[in-house]
């Protein structure tokens, strides 16, 4: 089988394994998974596509395998948590889970550094480097959920238009001509909140927040945005596997 011939991409293949697992109509009662050949054949995709598509699913903590035995599905996943090696974005790892993200509220700016509410963790930039502020209010099966004050260097992005604004924004990056998100330097913290999150999650000003600091680059090392993500601590759960091997 040529690799063209696969039926499904390796996200599409994420998506249908983690469905099949979760409604437990792939794994044996002791939770293996078929072995490749069958896989291969039962999902008609290529062995790159299905080594893929496991490796992902392992990243994220839904499978291990055990070496000689064979793959397992995790019999403990934490419902409900966001995986802290998600590489598909918040809307679809939450999707996998049977939640809606939906984004509610939408704001842009042109704004120089020096205007900024915070600045990269790891990188000094001029003062007057050209920066989009986007912040965006995101519910959770209809609840608030999280704040994003996003900073994005215009020499890097150029425009947003509303529609990516509404969506990935990762995406509509690795869609841009020369462009490839490549890795992502997250801190997770405590802080006091005051202003539009304390007000999105109906909380006092001074409530404490889970916040995710993120400075993104792409994957020519060049920082192109950083990022505070402002959850409700009361409905947030981090996950995150730890490979010991």
């Amino acid at each position: 089988m040529s690799q063209r011939e696969s039926s499904y991409s390796t996200k599409e293949l994420v998506n249908q394994l983690l469905k099949d697992i979760q409604q437990g109509v792939i794994q044996g009662a002791d939770g293996q998974l078929p072995t490749e050949p069958e896989l291969m054949k039962q999902y008609q995709v290529t062995r790159y596509t299905l080594r893929q598509a496991l490796k992902n699913l392992a990243n994220l903590g839904y499978i291990y395998q055990a070496h000689g035995s064979g793959t397992f599905a995790r019999p403990h996943h934490v419902e409900g948590a966001i995986s802290l090696q998600n590489n598909v974005g918040l809307t679809a790892e939450m999707a996998r889970q049977g939640k809606i993200v939906k984004t509610t509220g939408i704001s842009q700016r042109i704004v120089p550094l020096s205007k900024a509410a915070f600045v990269p963790e790891s990188q000094k930039l001029a003062q007057d480097t050209e920066l989009i502020s986007v912040i965006r209010q995101r519910t959770l099966d209809d609840e608030p959920f999280l704040v994003e004050h996003s900073y994005y260097l215009k020499s890097m992005v150029g425009e947003i238009p509303d529609s990516a604004l509404k969506g990935s924004l990762f995406a509509f990056i690795d869609q841009k001509p020369g462009l490839k998100v490549g890795f992502i330097d997250s801190v997770i913290e405590c802080e006091m909140i005051t202003g539009t999150p304390a007000r999105f999650f109906n909380l006092a000003d001074g409530s404490p927040s889970l916040v995710v600091r993120d400075d993104s680059y792409l994957s020519s090392g060049k920082l192109f945005a950083f990022s505070k993500i402002f959850y409700d601590f009361r409905k947030t759960k981090f996950f995150m596997l730890k490979k010991m091997h």
